[in-house]
This record gives structure tokens, sequence and C-alpha cells, in this order.
């Protein structure tokens, strides 16, 4: 029963220590059948009220009791993707999904929320900007991974992307320093999210307020002047929880590149009422780092990977962020939340400009690489290009989760509506010389746009075990581009050109999830997914509208999840992506695959499978060992129509392969070991075998990448402190990650990294 005496419906229920598990019923009823008398602990969980128990002792054949939640449960107020009883919604999603646990994040010590996306089935990384995953190219099942633009991301279910609809790159990531957990969506439940959903949806967790006041302090060091600290504090107090968390973040000496980044997240929830709470978010974020677009040529790649043309460049980031979410109870049975937030984003990149061959009567400050072949040196100008941007987005949202009745059939239904605003202000300064922050104005543009979105999908359930989830998602997209300045007859000038257009798609899906028992779910799911076109490729400088259909595929799965009550749990997916128009946008950051053209027709297919083995319930000793292997198999990612038929897709491995295995010891050591190996792929969509002299074509070899962390915990009353030591690159491989935006970017090197933890 809720705190009021009514009944909650699909409480999950686990009877300890067994792992069966029940779920109430629409009259807030459980039962357990065939056990043996003893001892045992009945837990109750619910996405909506704090956690309950009670001890029982069984003597007789029944017997029957009653769990009551004391309260409304505070600490949690934000959106999630898969849900905060993640237990509980993966065994009725119905598609793919993964999770990396607040486990899994405390074990590996990551250094960048790269490190741990490679490891998920159907994931592929490509890194260009170091050592610190500063820009996000996550690509799903042989999309194009970069900036990924084919992907939903979230924090805490708010958008993080510059501009969710007409500028979805990622030039912003959030430390995974300061993660809980990492959702990632791939399957028929996207379309209760959106847009940019061909993908999935990549959600990240921050941490909740605790339930009792305590704090953390974190100090590690390495090499290449490495550094970090980090700070939290936090605690609930009568009806109100709060926690907040600092974080200094730097390093340099990875090809002579620097970075310093600035983190604080602040919340605060709290209980209105016994039926409802409200949540405040603020982020503010600050990262100053020479990254640069500019990779290396062949000769530079073989001479000194370590090597950087041009360590003027400078990028400066700032992103302020602030959410606020309310959560009604309404009845038992019906929730509605409702949020509302906003953010700005200031993208300031200076960049040197450069030749690759030499232009006729041009004086130049430096020569990088080596002339004598063809491609492989670089011709540094004294001038730069400044390219500065700035993000306004700022968005309302409403959803209602509902239980009801539907001919008879129980049904839960989740609907919802929201509007996005977003402007963007893009300007390209030219600087007299290389160091040069300001100049003459070349560019000026203003783009701005409204989305406006609703969806409903109800799962209906024809037995406890078995469930149908139609779903139906509305985008209306609606932009303009304003062109104030641009180049006319080679010299910048004042203009005045306005255009706007309108996207508007239905998007279905329909999914169904079967547990002929409770610890195999099948499932398989059909949904179409959507990316609106950008509006600086939708609109041409002349103020043309090139009416750029929204990106649409059909997105096919199916598949299956087990869990064995002795210590295994495996997943398995089959899955089809068919791409009616794959538009290519021409960006800078994508390399030589990325000149503007309707792509046409792609295919993607392939399966997903990851295995994880916890050795003390197969063994039955208290070995403390575990063990995981994550694989995808990608035979088909291709284009199937259009002037590149047949060609493989750029940056789509066939093969990539995942293994972690770890011990814990009761005594607080641990250590763990992942490797992840990431196949041969192309850098182009003429599949160039032969690397070019500049760096930017040529095959990508596969290569592996093994991390090795290490640490024990000393727990002193109330004061807990773990010395650890990680080492990334444990091999020390070097090996080509990608060969955009503008050549050879080496993968990271290897840094051997310790610290402390305090909590208290």
């Amino acid at each position: 029963m809720d705190p009021g005496g009514r009944a909650v419906f699909h409480a999950r229920v686990q009877l300890q220590p067994t792992l069966s598990v029940a779920f109430t019923d629409t009259e807030g009823q459980f039962s357990f059948t065939h056990l043996e008398a003893g001892e045992y602990v009945l837990l109750a969980t619910s996405a909506d009220f704090e956690e309950t128990s009670v001890r029982i002792h069984l003597e007789q054949a029944a017997v029957s009791m009653e769990l009551r939640f004391a309260r409304l449960r505070i600490s949690h107020v934000q959106m999630d993707v898969i849900g905060n009883e993640p237990e509980i919604a993966l065994q009725e999603i119905p598609g793919s999904a993964s999770l990396i646990s607040r486990e899994e994040l405390a074990l590996r010590l990551p250094q960048d929320a790269n490190e741990v996306l490679r490891s998920i089935p159907g994931v592929h990384i490509r890194e260009d900007s170091g050592p610190v995953g500063m820009r996000l190219n996550v690509g799903i099942r042989g999309l194009n991974p970069d900036r990924s633009r084919s992907l939903l991301v979230l924090e805490d279910g708010v958008p993080l992307a510059l501009a969710p609809y007409g500028e979805p790159e990622m030039y912003y990531s959030p430390p995974v320093e300061r993660m809980s957990r990492i959702e990632l969506l791939k399957g028929s439940g996207s379309i209760a999210h959106g847009p940019q959903t061909i993908g999935g949806v990549l959600n990240f967790i921050t941490h909740d307020p605790p339930q009792r006041q305590q704090g953390t302090l974190e100090l590690a060091g390495g090499q290449r002047g490495f550094f970090l600290g980090q700070a939290s504090y936090g605690g609930t107090k009568d009806n109100t929880g709060w926690y907040v968390n600092l974080m200094r973040k730097q390093g340099d000496g990875w090809r002579s590149l620097y970075y310093g980044i600035n983190d604080l997240t602040a919340k605060l929830n709290t209980a209105l009422s016994d039926r409802q709470k409200l949540g405040f978010k603020l982020n503010l974020y600050t990262e100053a780092s020479n990254s640069t677009y500019l990779g290396l040529t062949e000769p530079q790649y073989r001479r000194n990977a370590n090597d950087n043309a041009v360590p003027a460049d400078f990028l400066a980031v700032r992103r302020y962020a602030a959410s606020l979410q309310h959560h009604l109870v309404l009845s038992p049975r019906a929730v509605l939340s409702s949020s509302g937030f906003a953010y700005t984003t200031k993208r300031n990149w200076r960049r040197q400009d450069f030749d690759r061959a030499p232009a006729p009567g041009a004086r130049y400050l430096s020569i990088a690489g080596d002339p004598s072949i063809a491609g492989g040196a670089v011709y540094l100008r004294n001038s730069s290009g400044n390219n500065n941007r700035e993000f306004d987005v700022a968005g309302l949202e409403s959803r209602l989760g509902m239980e009801h009745r539907l001919f008879g059939l129980h049904a839960r239904m989740e609907a919802g509506m929201r509007y996005v605003y977003e402007e963007h202000r893009d300007q390209r300064i030219d600087g007299s010389t290389h160091t040069a922050s300001s100049g003459v104005i070349r560019e000026d543009e203003v783009r701005n746009g409204g989305g406006l979105s609703g969806f409903v999908q109800d799962r209906i359930f024809f037995h406890s075990r078995f469930s149908i989830t139609p779903g139906l998602r509305l985008e209306r997209y609606a932009y303009e581009r304003h062109i104030l300045r641009q180049r006319v007859n080679n010299i910048p000038m004042d203009v005045d050109i306005r255009k706007g257009d309108v996207v508007t798609k239905p998007i279905p899906g329909l999914g169904a999830a079967f547990q002929p028992v409770g610890s195999l779910t099948v499932f398989a799911g059909v949904h179409r997914g959507f990316a609106p076109p950008r509006v600086k490729d939708a609109i041409t400088r002349a103020g043309t509208s090139l009416l750029l259909d929204a990106e649409s595929s059909w997105n096919y799965e199916a598949g299956m999840r087990w869990r064995h009550a002795r210590g295994i749990r495996m997943e398995s997916t089959f899955f089809t992506t068919d791409f009616q128009n794959q538009i290519i946008p021409a960006s800078q950051s994508g390399g030589a695959s990325t000149t503007l053209i309707n792509g046409g027709e792609t295919l993607h297919q392939g399966i997903e499978f990851s295995v994880t083995l916890d050795w003390p319930g197969l063994t039955g000793r208290a070995t403390g060992m575990y063990t995981e292997v994550r694989y995808t198999w990608l035979p088909v990612a291709q284009f199937t129509n259009g002037i590149y038929n047949g060609n493989r897709l750029p940056y789509a491995p066939e093969n990539n392969v995942s293994f972690l295995t770890g011990y814990r010891h009761r005594k607080g050591f641990s250590v763990h070991v992942d490797g992840t190996r990431a196949g041969s792929q192309f850098a182009d969509n003429l599949q160039t075998i032969k690397p070019s002299g500049d760096g930017t074509i040529g095959l990508v070899p596969s290569y592996w990448v093994w991390n090795l962390s290490a640490g024990r915990e000393f727990k002193r009353e109330r004061i807990t402190i773990q010395p650890y030591i990680t080492v990334k690159n444990l091999t020390d491989e070097l090996y080509i990650s990608s060969r955009a935006p503008q050549g050879i970017q080496p993968g990271m090197f290897r840094q051997m990294n310790g610290g402390m933890k305090f909590r208290f």
C-alpha cells in the first residue's frame, strides 16, 4: 500500500535470501508458493516510493501480511529511459537495452565516457579529442559516429546536444566521474523519446541525494599532467534531499594537448506532500583546451604519433544548464511527470589556417610533415579561423503514466507532449595571425527552430508473462535560417537572407515481450527512426530550401534475455536497420566521408551478444570473481542504392569484442581487467584501403585496448579510505582511432594514474 493506504500496482517484491520475485497486481496483492519453513525477508520496491521490508518467520503452509510504503521517494525525481528499477523494466522492455551499473563504474574507474561506452554491444566509438573524451563520437550498429548525430543523448532525461533538432552535435560530454549509471535503449521503446532516435537513446544518470548525510573526496594524478579533484556532499532531512558535486580535471602532454575542465552539479529534491515531489538541478561546466581538428599525415604518424603541428589552436566551451522536475501521484495507478529545462552552450574554437599543398605566392609560417610525399605535408599560415557558436535551448515536457483496463485486459499507458525552442548564433571570424581570436567577421547568421512532439504507447498484458506495446510519436519541427553576413565574390558583405521550412513525421512502433519462464524474456519489435535535417544543411546560403526530408529508417529487432539463479545473465539480439534516406552532412568533423549528399538507402544487419558469469553462484564458493563477454557482429553495413551502392559504410567495423573480468574480496580488495577490440574499418565512402599521404583516407586497422584497475577499501568507523591505481591502454598499443576530422587521430597512449577516495 502507499502512505495513504491505497493499493500500489506492479511493485516489486523479492523474497530474500532467495531470488524469487513477485509483482503486485491491480489490487496490490502478491504471492509466493512452494516455500520451505524458515526465516525470510520481503523487500518491496517501487518507482515512486522508498523501499520497505519486513521479516517473516514461516512455520505453516500459508501466511498473509501487509506491506506499506512509508513515504514518497524523494531522492529520485528525474525522468529515466530504462527506469530507476532496471531489473523490473528489463523484463518487459520489448527491445535491446544496456545498463552500465554503479558497480561497474566503481570497478572500472574510467577516465572518460568513451572507455565504458565502447564496451556496450552494438556501439562503436571514434576517438578524436585526446585522452579524456571531451567530444562524444558514438556510432550505433554501423551508423556514422561523427559527433553522435544519430543518437539522442540525455542527462537525467534532459537533452545534451548543442541543439536537439537543428544542431545535434555532441561538443560537450558530461564527465563520467560524476555518473551513477548509464542507460542505452536501442529498441522500440525509443519512440517515447526524440528526436534523433535512429540509433537509440543514451542517458547519463547522476547521483541522487543520499538518504543520510555523507560526503566524498577524491584526488588522483598520473602521467601527462593528469589531475582529478572531486568532492561531493549531500543528505536528506525530513522531506528534502540535497546533493552537490564539484570537480576539477586537467592534463597535458598527449600530442601537446592540454585541457582544463571545471564542473559543478547541484540537486535539491523535496516532497511537497505524500503524493507529489519537486526536483531542481543546476549544472555549470567550463572547458579550455587546445583541441584541434588537424590530425597527422602518414609521415608524421610514422615518425612521431605524439606530434601536433598546431599547438596554438584553442577551444573554449561554456555550458550552463538548469531543470525543474515535478512528479504527482494522481492515484495508485496514475503518475504525472512534468519538467522544464533550459541550457546555453558557448563554443568558441580558434584554428590555425593551413594548406595541403603550397599556394602560388603564399608565405607560410612553418611546414609540418614530409613535402616529398604527396599530401604528406601541412603548410601552416600565419592566420586563424575562429568558429564562434552559441546555442540557447529551452523546453517543457509532461508525461502521464497510467494503469488501466483495455477490452478487459490490463494495460499500462504512457503518453506525453514536449515543446523545445532552440536558437543558434554562428560566426566565422578571420584572424590576421595564427593566435588571433578576433578579426574580420566573414560569416554571421542566426538559426532558430521549434519542435513540438507528442507520443502515446500502451503496454497491453494479454497474460502476466506476455505483453504487446504499440505506440505512435508525432514530430513537427519548424525552422529558419537568417544569414546576416557572408562572402560575396570572396569578399565579406552584410546581407539579409531569410528562409524557413517545416518537417512533420509520424513515428510508429510496435514491440512484444514474452516470459515463458520467470528468468527468460523473449522480445521483438519494430519502430521508425527519425532525425530532422540540420538547419544549415536544409537551407542554402542563397536562401533556397533544399527540401531535405527528415532522415528515416525502419528498425527491427528480435532477441532474448535470460538470467539463471546460479549466476549467469545473457542477452542476444538480431537487428536490422533499413535506412530510406541517409543524409550525409558536410561537416568538418566528419572527415573525408562527409560531402553533403543524400546517401540514399543503407542496410545494417547484425547480432549483439553478451554473457555475464558470477563465479560464486556457479561454483558455490565465495570466490568474488566475475567475467563478462560482449560481442557485436555486423556483417552488413552498406549502401544499397545511390552512387555508393554496395560499398561498406565508413567507421562500421564488422567485429567488436569486449571482455572484462575481475575479483572482489570481502575484505575490500578488488582488481579489474577489461579489453575491447575494434575491427578494421574504412574511413571513406569509396572503401579505400591504401592510405593517402594526408592521412584522411585509408583502412583503419583493427586494434585491442586493455585497461587495468585495482584498489582496496579500508573502513575506519564512519570513514572509508580507498587507494587505487589505473592503467589505461595497458599494453601501450599504438593504433589509429580515426582518420577524421582532418588526418590521423591516434588512440590513447598508455596512461598510469593513482588516486585516493575518501567517504565520510
